[in-house]
């Protein structure tokens, strides 16, 4: 997967948190903005193309 969009500043993360009406503290939004940046970072790593195939599949047995 590949992001178009880049990840919002600071700024204007704050600017939108202040929109939700929530009681957030400065180190909150600064705690959530490095989270959603992390999350946008992870989530550029995910390929566009899975080779679902070469994945084993996951059994879960309840006697093991």
């Amino acid at each position: 997967m590949s992001s178009s969009k880049e990840a919002p500043s600071l700024e204007e993360f704050r600017a939108r948190a202040e929109l939700t009406g929530l009681a957030l503290t400065p180190e909150d939004i600064e705690h959530l903005h490095k989270g959603y940046v992390g999350l946008l970072a992870l989530m550029d790593r995910i390929p566009g193309r899975w080779a679902w195939a070469a994945e084993p599949p996951l059994v879960f047995r309840a006697d093991e």
